[in-house]
């Protein structure tokens, strides 16, 4: 409500805010220098439902905050205004972590002169003391300072998700000829710090450091700790003023990377940040000390994703925009990749440039040896090189040369070229028409064989029933495959289910089981070890207690 008579203008605000309210009155006079009069106050506002605006807030979130502002004097002439602004009370909490003043905090604004009474914010392991002055007019200098230590499980109040804990401590001081030139001086100091989270890749723990912070830089004193159960030690400086820019090395040592999903890499690193947020670059090296994939992992996948085909260019400005990369990523000597279903051999020799916005790989990976379990099927890779050569967009092109034995035919795949535009070509030995390779893959027989005729809809069902079976209690058991065959036992024509599983113990040796589920006794077993690319020995006993040794030399004319 506003009333206007004699010069002079009267105001009043009453409103229902978050289940509080909001009041405000205010005088001013309409004439000479405009002499003011006014009031603000609230009570008690939740802060879940004030946050709750912007983004969302756990349910166990509880907060309030409220300020009583008044001023007086002159509009026409700020310097003989005086202001005051009181927070009696300012709180958060979530769980058992909480946070809020210790004492009313206090603002004055008195003949030009913001003053903060000394306050001190209080919560979990947390204690910070602040005050000072500073001049709007004059040449006395301004005094600022912040004391005290605050506990990272405050994190959680405004990001549940995260875990954190350990302490970062400050000392410091502001202070300088006027406002313009103001200067920080002091020490930061991180004490134990750990995060992580779901959604990180990696976490940090038992992170310390020293940042000494003076002439409007911060030096990085000391910076050690883990990270991803490696080590990281880091060290530099960042200048604030008069222009943003940063000098920043970080080194790593067995870090273990979860990323992407399905994969878990060692990496050890060189790098270093330099720069301004309008232009800097990240460079150094990578190098791979291990790489390893988990049960769950999906090459398909994965490929899919490096083979993506370009992305539309981010709008706008951001440092991840602006901020380049040339990095070598190596692996430190011959790779080794096992687990249940794959592995594999071989050298990685990339490098990741573009930007954090929009990375590019380019480079050369080769694998030397390997084999893998898809569909049932042991397949072993002869060639595989995989070239990054595009130096706008990550995309791999293929040279892969896999083998896989069916029945009698040894089977050759041969992949060329990009994904989009992949070329496969089929060869067997005995030779047969391409048609009948690709049916000895999908179905394990030939097109003659497979005539929807010679099967029954029972043995259609049972089949793919047995399929669903088999590829659930394969991943369950970890095993590398496990195959049921509901129409064909182990001679080939009687009618009964047989079970088969693989499993690779070590990256050269399988274990292979076999049995008719009609008859116990009926089973084969089978221990077969990869002596190199071209050499492999297997021993196996059959029902009948027979046992036999096979050497087998393999190459390509």
């Amino acid at each position: 409500q506003m009333n206007v008579a004699n010069h002079r203008a009267e105001l009043a605000l009453d409103s229902q805010l978050l289940d509080s309210f909001v009041q405000a009155r205010s005088t001013i006079n309409l004439t000479g220098s405009y002499y003011t009069i006014a009031t603000l106050d609230t009570k008690g506002i939740p802060l879940a439902a004030l946050i709750a605006l912007y983004k969302p807030v756990p349910s166990q979130f509880q907060g309030q905050l409220e300020f009583h502002a008044s001023a007086k004097g002159p509009l026409k002439d700020k310097s003989r205004m005086e202001a005051h602004l009181v927070i009696p009370v300012l709180n958060a909490s979530y769980k058992e972590v909480q946070i809020g003043n210790a004492r009313p905090i206090k603002i004055d604004y008195v003949n030009s002169v913001v003053t903060i009474a000394p306050s001190e914010i209080r919560g979990t392991d947390t204690s910070l003391q602040f005050g000072g002055e500073i001049p709007l007019k004059g040449s006395a200098p301004p005094k600022l300072n912040v004391q005290g230590s605050v506990d990272l499980q405050l994190v959680r109040i405004i990001s549940p998700d995260i875990e954190s804990s350990g302490k970062v401590a400050l000392d410091l001081r502001a202070t300088g000829p006027s406002t313009r030139k103001l200067g920080v001086q002091g020490q930061v100091r991180l004490q134990n710090v750990s995060v992580s989270s779901v959604a990180m890749p990696m976490g940090v723990e038992n992170l310390n450091g020293t940042f000494d912070v003076q002439d409007n830089q911060v030096r990085i004193s000391r910076l050690n700790g883990q990270l991803g159960g490696g080590q990281i030690t880091g060290g530099g400086t960042i200048t604030y003023k008069p222009q943003m820019l940063f000098n920043v090395a970080l080194t790593t040592k067995g870090v273990r990377l979860r990323y992407p999903d399905g994969v878990r890499a060692v990496l050890d690193s060189d790098l270093t940040l330099g720069g301004t947020p309008q232009d800097s670059s990240l460079n150094g090296r990578v190098l791979i000390d291990t790489l390893g994939f988990t049960p769950d992992f999906d090459l398909a996948g994965f490929m899919g994703e490096l083979g993506g085909g370009p992305t539309a260019p981010p709008t706008g400005e951001g440092f991840t925009q602006n901020l380049k990369l040339n990095m070598a990523l190596q692996s430190t000597s011959q790779l080794n990749v096992v687990n249940p279903q794959l592995s594999l051999q071989g050298q990685v020799n990339l490098r990741i440039i573009g930007t954090a916005a929009n990375p590019v790989i380019v480079g050369r990976t080769e694998f030397t040896g390997g084999d893998l379990f898809f569909q049932n099927k042991r397949y072993t890779l002869q060639r595989g090189i995989i070239n990054f050569i595009n130096p706008n967009e990550t995309e791999p092109v293929l040279n892969v040369v896999i083998t896989t034995t069916v029945q009698q035919y040894n089977l050759t795949l041969t992949f060329l070229g990009p994904l989009d535009k992949l070329r496969t070509s089929y060869t067997s030995d005995p030779p047969l028409p391409p048609v009948d390779v690709i049916n000895l893959l999908a179905r394990g027989q030939t097109t003659e064989e497979a005539v929807p005729g010679n099967m029954s809809a029972n043995s259609v069902l049972a089949e793919g029933l047995a399929s669903q079976v088999s590829s659930r209690v394969q991943k369950l058991a970890g095993l590398s495959s496990l195959q049921i065959d509901p129409t064909l036992g182990g001679n080939g024509t009687n009618p009964s289910a047989r079970v088969a599983l693989q499993q690779r113990v070590t990256k050269n040796f399988i274990f292979t089981f076999s049995t008719d589920v009609t008859n116990p006794q009926d089973d084969i077993v089978q221990g077969e070890y990869q002596v190199s690319k071209h050499w492999s020995v297997a021993a196996s006993r059959d029902q009948y207690g027979g046992v036999a040794f096979d050497g087998k030399f393999r190459t390509v004319f």
